[in-house]
């Protein structure tokens, strides 16, 4: 029973969707990411959240460590948040956080 259902997970991804992530450059990924940690906030989903941001810290690249530990400490206290339901300060910075870095790395 258990590859029926991972057969179904499979099947039921949208294929445009499938296509967007694998033709995506990373800063491309980056962005999508932000969105599913700003809407998870939205939607007061923690686990969800958690995971967007988690993303994010493993995305860090430490070759620039003073910029790489500014975003790490930046995003701990947005987990912080997040852990004390304060969904809506973590979805204000990740919003913020975001535009910034959009406008940097001139994506949409």
């Amino acid at each position: 029973m258990y590859p029926q259902t991972m057969n179904q997970n499979r099947n039921s991804v949208n294929p445009y969707l499938m296509q967007r992530v694998m033709t995506a450059s990373p800063e491309q990924l980056i962005s999508y990411v932000y969105d599913i940690a700003i809407s998870s906030c939205a939607k007061e989903n923690r686990l969800k959240s958690i995971k967007a941001v988690q993303e994010l810290i493993n995305a860090l690249n430490f070759d620039y460590k003073e910029q790489s530990l500014t975003f790490y400490r930046i995003y701990r206290y947005i987990l912080d948040q997040i852990n004390k339901n304060k969904f809506s300060e973590a979805h204000k910075l990740l919003t913020e956080i975001k535009k910034t870095w959009a406008d940097a790395m001139q994506v949409e």
